[in-house]
């Protein structure tokens, strides 16, 4: 997180005037399924909560039709059993949750730049990750291939769920690339450049991909 947090200082200080939070999350509200867009109205962790800019996220909305608005719920560990999901949901009321959207609101608060949060659910609240994906979700948001591999020969019987899984992810990534080309280079802002702390790689521990301003 300090690596990543440094990344964006250098990139808003260098002259971003923007913050997205970018990537996939978990679902918390019930009636979200995989390949679903939430456009954050607050990001929250604990009991802080920070909004979102309200004409941002509105830019938002307007290019990707359908998105729920809802708040967006940070934890510090993966959320993998739909029961957690649900406790979640009813002490926070955000429709997802993820591992970065509120230390990135943080920085913006801190650096007084617009922040908004779009986020892919990847895993429903419905959906819980058998041990092989947990296993093999690295820190890095590196796949753990070993890991997962072994898992499955000690527990065969956990390939079903893992192939739904996979699948869910499947449809996020498509859904993901697609809203991606639809917001355009600056991401529906009317700022630009824009910093992007983009997580493509899992919904339980994304990693930044890239933090620098973009061009058009």
């Amino acid at each position: 997180m300090e690596l990543r947090a440094h990344a964006i200082k250098r990139a808003v200080f260098a002259g971003a005037s923007a913050i997205v939070s970018f990537g996939i999350a978990g679902g918390l509200s019930s009636h979200l399924t995989a390949g679903d867009w939430v456009i954050a109205t607050g990001v929250m962790s604990g009991d802080q909560r920070i909004e979102t800019d309200i004409e941002w996220s509105s830019r938002l909305a307007e290019r990707l039709s359908g998105a729920e608005r809802g708040d967006i719920v940070s934890v510090a560990d993966p959320v993998f059993h739909p029961i957690h999901k649900r406790r979640l949901h009813t002490k926070t009321g955000a429709s997802a949750v993820d591992m970065e959207s509120f230390q990135a609101a943080v920085l913006a608060d801190e650096l007084r730049v617009p922040f908004a949060a779009v986020r892919v659910i990847a895993d429903p609240a419905c959906r819980e990750l058998p041990p092989a994906a947990q296993l093999g979700l690295r820190p890095d948001g590196a796949v753990a291939v070993g890991a997962v591999m072994q898992s499955l020969l000690r527990k065969p019987s956990q390939i079903p769920s893992l192939v739904r899984v996979t699948g869910d992810a499947l449809i996020a990534f498509r859904e993901l690339l697609r809203g991606r080309n639809k917001l355009g280079p600056h991401f529906a802002s009317l700022l630009c450049p824009t910093v992007l702390e983009s997580h493509l790689l899992n919904a339980a521990g994304p990693t930044l991909q890239r933090a620098e301003p973009l061009s058009a």
